[in-house]
């Protein structure tokens, strides 16, 4: 049955029903241990309370996203939204304005929701002071997510002054906020399988649609479409879908272009970087394709490059370092010559992301020289960049008896009609 909801005027919702089943991308047990495992992290850093404002951490607490957060909203209507968890009670409350009230009713499963009484940035800040003052949570330390980009400094800064006005202390949580998301469980882990095949899916639809003519966007909208139709959401970064011609036998870099009106030409290279996405978990696989005949130097160089990942998959486990690691990898390269190549290996973590970035915060870098006590734990998800005037990028299941690699996307250059 559909409900009225209560709220100031011009903020209501509308219509919608609050009896509506639940829409969970995970059981709520398993919502309840992660919040549990972010408890523990806080009582290990001294933090009593936690207020969540990064999107992806908010998604992973309780299952809640939306395709606003207007972060680059008016002044005068900032955002202030975010989870307020409790180190040393069951006690998690989130924040929000009324007219997210039927998304958090369907895709929510944290208990307690209360919502905003004004349009106003201040109103709204000493509102949620005084809900957490009146449960007894100001007290000791607070921790906020000074790396998000939510919200913006100015916000961040309001809610600072705001708790300490109130007696509480404030630190950085960022890094536990990442750091209980590293380690997926075997759900999460299904979650991105399921990903990477709807990846797979876009490279073999580009092998269908991508012909000399058409342009980026084009292809673009048909590997996307066939994406959608096997259950694919918007990624949260946009894709990487250029085509570029060769000089000297190499494709020429484009950086980190997104897809235009440009045409498919004989002889150019379309490097396709792709996520597939399942209830926002993302497993990344990106492959090149060449329009016509390839040069000898540049299959060479895939087939190096394709190596390196087949090398990666039998001589990589959990339980190494990143020293561990680019060792091996840098072993590899200097011993097919691809050190000597303009280019690089490199990978970062995955899993559940929102807009504006797919990229997690593990990172490793076979030429880094710091960082590399770094250990990598069974359950993590990192992709794995090999990029030597190549296109080669795989999702990789970090475990302790090896690695798990789910692509079913040949690694090489493919070769499509001129």
């Amino acid at each position: 049955m559909s409900t009225t909801f209560s709220a100031p005027k011009g903020m209501t919702p509308g219509f919608f029903d609050a009896g509506a089943a639940k829409r969970l991308a995970f059981t709520e047990e398993e919502y309840r241990a992660r919040q549990d495992r972010l408890r523990a992290l806080m009582r290990r850093e001294g933090i009593d309370l936690l207020y969540v404002t990064s999107p992806d951490a908010v998604a992973y607490l309780h299952g809640f996203f939306c395709g606003w957060y207007k972060a680059q909203g008016p002044m005068r209507y900032p955002q202030v939204y975010g989870t307020a968890i409790h180190a040393h009670s069951d006690k998690i409350i989130h924040f929000d304005h009324p007219t997210e009230a039927p998304l958090l009713n369907e895709i929510s499963c944290c208990p307690d929701v209360r919502y905003y009484p004004s349009r106003e940035g201040r109103i709204n800040l000493d509102f949620i002071l005084s809900e957490l003052g009146r449960e007894g949570l100001l007290k000791g330390t607070v921790g906020l997510e000074f790396w998000s980009y939510l919200p913006n400094r100015a916000i961040s800064e309001m809610f600072e002054r705001g708790f300490r006005e109130k007696g509480c202390d404030v630190s950085d949580a960022s890094a536990i906020t990442r750091e209980v998301r590293r380690v997926k469980s075997p759900a999460e882990l299904e979650m991105i399988r399921e990903a990477i095949r709807i990846a797979d899916i876009g490279h073999a639809a580009i092998q269908e649609y991508a012909r000399v003519g058409k342009t980026e966007l084009e292809v673009m909208g048909e590997v996307t479409r066939e994406m959608m139709k096997a259950g694919g959401e918007l990624p949260a970064l946009i894709h990487v879908f250029n085509v570029k011609p060769l000089v000297n036998g190499r494709p020429v870099a484009t950086g980190h272009s997104m897809p235009t009106t440009r045409r498919i030409e004989p002889g150019h290279v379309l490097a396709a970087d792709l996520c597939g996405v399942v209830n926002r978990y993302h497993g990344n696989v990106l492959r090149g394709f060449i329009f016509g005949d390839p040069p000898a130097k540049l299959v060479d160089l895939y087939e190096k490059s394709a190596g390196a990942l087949d090398f990666a998959g039998k001589e990589l486990r959990a339980g190494m370092t990143v020293r561990q690691v680019n060792d091996l990898l840098r072993g590899y390269c200097e011993r097919t010559g691809l050190i000597d190549e303009e280019g690089w290996v490199l990978g970062y973590e995955l899993g559940l992301s929102l807009p504006p970035d797919w990229v997690g915060d593990f990172y490793f870098n076979m030429h880094d020289t710091d960082y590399l006590d770094r250990v990598f734990e069974p359950g993590m998800v990192t992709n794995l960049e090999i990029l030597f005037s190549t296109d080669l990028i795989d999702t990789l299941f970090w475990g302790t008896d090896g690695m798990e690699n789910p692509t079913t996307t040949p690694r090489k250059l493919f070769v499509l009609p001129a």
